[in-house]
């Protein structure tokens, strides 16, 4: 695995980055259904539909065409109910990207469950996922990137190979939990939680878990930047000087790992979805700028680079 320590860590349970010679670029969306993003903002419940395999994968997955890119798409199993997202995964694959868990129902509290739940959720959604896409599953990342010692353990009982969960961004854990705190204050509660501070304090190189998952890989999402910001589609959505900042600040890490999420790649409009859902930032920037914005950092952030898939590192 590629890259060296940037804020080394004194947790036993994390052993120090391999090194290598690769400069590498992985890149990967959440397929995160717009009812999660309801509950983050305590929004009333809607009729589901598969929107975002309608539209947004493909989206994404033309976007990694352009690029020549191959990708990771992190999948809830549980929306394998709807037919459009095993066509959509299925095609994903067939076009040489990667197909990776994240669990069987998006339970933003995973990590405080028991361990029937753990199984269920980790051994259960990888066996789903295996038999829909008819390829191996072998990357997992967890909802809102909260871990446990008990999640980790059973990820590697599991069989997977690399958790790709930790954003070691502490500015963005104080801020998320600064919201959810607020939220609850004035009579609203989010379905997510603040999570367990110090995986936002961990190492940006990839690592290998210590006695709590022994061999198990963790390949962090990349921050960068003043206040080591994540280089996620939130970020990346307008082509202003906050992006080039982080493109730039990228440019000097051996390795680089962006994160999408399928919100990124839908449009208020043309979608039709709720307008209340421009909570989020990224639906206030037109799609086509944001897609935009998207391939110009991907592309500056590719020079000199070899594009990986997660599973092949």
């Amino acid at each position: 695995m590629p890259g060296t320590p940037t804020n080394p860590s004194a947790d036993r349970n994390q052993s120090p980055p391999c090194s290598g010679p690769d400069r590498i670029l992985c890149v990967n969306i959440d397929l995160d259904d717009l009812r999660f993003y309801r509950g983050i903002h305590a929004l009333p419940p809607e009729e589901d539909r598969p929107t975002i395999f309608e539209v947004a994968v493909p989206r994404f997955l033309q976007m990694c065409g352009r690029l020549g890119i191959a990708a990771t798409l992190f999948t809830i199993s549980d929306d394998l109910r709807w037919p459009t997202a095993v066509s959509s995964l299925r095609a994903a694959v067939a076009a040489g990207h990667e197909v990776g868990s994240h669990s069987a129902t998006h339970c933003y509290d995973l990590s405080r469950r028991r361990s029937d739940f753990l199984d269920a959720e980790i051994a259960g959604s990888r066996k789903a996922l295996e038999d829909a896409v008819g390829a191996p599953v072998i990357g997992f990342r967890g909802p809102g990137y909260n871990l446990s010692d008990a999640l980790l353990g059973t990820l590697l009982r599991a069989g997977y190979t690399y958790d790709t969960s930790i954003l070691p961004a502490p500015a963005y854990w104080a801020a998320r939990a600064a919201v959810i705190g607020w939220m609850r204050l004035t009579g609203r509660r989010s379905s997510s939680i603040p999570g367990r501070a110090r995986d936002f304090f961990r190492h940006r190189a990839p690592y290998v878990w210590g006695p709590v998952a022994p061999g198990l890989k963790e390949f962090p999402i990349t921050t960068c930047g003043l206040g080591r910001l994540p280089l996620i589609g939130t970020t990346l959505a307008s082509d202003g000087p906050m992006a080039r900042h982080l493109v730039r600040s990228a440019a000097a890490l051996p390795f680089v790992n962006v994160e999408f999420h399928a919100l990124d790649f839908l449009d208020v409009e043309a979608d039709s979805l709720d307008p209340r859902l421009r909570v989020e930032p990224a639906l206030r920037i037109p799609l086509a700028d944001r897609t935009a914005a998207f391939e110009g950092a991907l592309a500056r952030l590719a020079e000199g680079r070899r594009p990986a898939r997660l599973a092949d590192l």
